[in-house]
Order: C-alpha cells, then structure tokens, then sequence
C-alpha cells in the first residue's frame, strides 16, 4: 500500500468512526495507531515465540512477556482469540494492551509485538482451528473499537476465504469453518 493510500484510508475510518460518536482525541491518536499497525502487518517480522494449543508466548524486546491465548469456552461452544501480557505474578491481564508505567514496554516494539500476533494467527491458530472438532466458531471480541479496527485487518488479511467464513456483529468478529 503506499504511503498516500494508508494516509487516506486512516482518515476516512476516522472520519466514519466520528460520525456516530463524540469526537475525541485520545480515541482519534489510538484509532490512528491501530488502523495503521493492522494495515502494515507482517508475520515475516515477529518475535520468536513458543507454545502449543491455544498458548503462545513472546517476550518483546525488551523483556515483557506477552501471550495469544485461544479458549475454549465449553458452555457456550466456542474458541475465543485473546492478547495481553503477563503482570509480575504471571497472572494474565488483557487490558491495558501494555503494561503502564512499565519501564520495559515501549511503543517502540509495537510492530514487532503486532507482527508477533499477526504470525501466530496465522501459522499457529488458524491451522489448529481449522483441525480440532470441539467447536465450528472461533469469536474475537475486542474490548474496544480501536482494538476492532486491529482486529478486522489481521482477520481479514490472514483468513482464507475459501476455508471460512467471516461475520461482523457490532465489534465482534465471529470466523467458523466452513463445512464440507
């Protein structure tokens, strides 16, 4: 994409997004942020991860682990795609995306960890999706519409089309597998 295109494309989201909430510049920075990270994402760029099954971590640059989680959720029969990092305690924390104040995160790694993510989407939940029989529906459910704005660009940049099908109810995104 080049340069000019993204530019008008981040505007013309904003400028929708505006439409139908109060303007903010706070949610405009971040709207920006994500827009623009979803657009440029590059799996050939990650961190070196590990882990299985709906596990994977990634230590950023400069030493914070961070996690893509998979759940199962057996009530209600689904997977649910997950992001966030581990606190001091190893204990899971999804919001904020970075932990505040943290002298080791820096935005400067933010491609990196977005690539990260991007990666094991692709190479890592999708396959396992794709091949497991507890559930046909796979939900991201973003906390907010700037992480939806991220969130429909990796699904719609890495989800085969022709393996699955993709539904957008509000800010979730739901993936099921198509049946054969």
């Amino acid at each position: 994409m080049k340069k000019l295109d993204l530019i008008k494309l981040i505007e013309n989201e904003i400028k929708d997004y505006f439409k139908s909430n109060p303007y903010s510049l706070k949610e405009e920075m971040i709207l920006m942020n994500e827009i623009t990270l979803g657009e440029l994402l590059n799996p050939n760029n990650s961190l070196p991860y590990t882990g299985k099954k709906g596990w994977y971590f990634y230590d950023d640059p400069r030493g914070t682990k961070f996690f893509v989680r998979v759940f199962y959720n057996p009530v209600r029969e689904y997977f649910e795609f997950k992001t966030g990092w581990l606190d001091d305690n190893n204990s899971p924390q999804y919001e904020p995306s970075v932990p505040y104040g943290d002298k080791k995160s820096s935005s400067i790694d933010i491609h990196s960890r977005t690539d990260t993510v991007a990666k094991i989407y692709r190479d890592e939940v999708l396959p396992f999706f794709l091949t497991q029989d507890l559930s046909n529906i796979l939900i991201i459910d973003p906390i907010s519409e700037s992480r939806g704005k991220f969130a429909e660009r990796l699904v719609n940049k890495f989800t085969p089309k022709e393996k699955f099908d993709i539904e957008k109810e509000s800010n979730t995104i739901i993936i099921t597998k198509k049946i054969k």
